[in-house]
């Protein structure tokens, strides 16, 4: 796994559980990485321990991205839900499983504000934490979605 992709999937499990609050977001961000985040790195290999320097660069690249895409997404909510809004036919944000609401906001936002990510990339990673996050109709929904979103953007 790499660390961009590790960063999504964290990304992900945070706006999961912060769904469009942005009350406390810093200390909130900080916490979610501290706690959750070093068990997660731990298990896949990027770090030996809590305490280890080992694997310091890679925490820091990944709380990096991290951050970025976490805190762009809620802090653009309202201009990146409009443009599922737009390319979402038939369904609103608020029927969308949380699961693929969250995944969709944080692509969008990268869309928006990485373009030196191919958007491909963006789209085959969404597909890919779809797939281990989502429910079997996910990705080809996510993919859908963000092809659509693409072509307005």
């Amino acid at each position: 796994m790499t660390k961009r992709r590790k960063a999504r999937e964290l990304a992900l499990q945070f706006l999961y559980e912060m769904d469009g609050d942005i009350n406390d977001l810093d200390y909130k961000m900080r916490s979610f990485y501290n706690c959750f985040a070093s068990e997660s790195l731990m298990r896949d290999g990027f770090i030996k321990s809590k305490e280890s320097l080992t694997g310091e660069k890679d925490m820091e690249q990944i709380f990096g991205f991290f951050s970025d895409i976490s805190r762009g997404s809620l802090s653009n909510l309202d201009r990146i839900n409009d443009i599922i809004k737009i390319v979402s036919k038939n369904w609103t944000i608020d029927r969308m499983s949380r699961v693929d609401r969250n995944i969709l906001r944080m692509s969008v936002y990268e869309i928006l504000f990485h373009p030196e990510i191919p958007k491909n990339v963006i789209i085959n990673e969404a597909i890919e934490i779809a797939k281990k996050f989502g429910n079997d109709e996910s990705p080809s929904f996510i993919n859908g979605i963000l092809d659509a979103a693409i072509k307005v953007v």
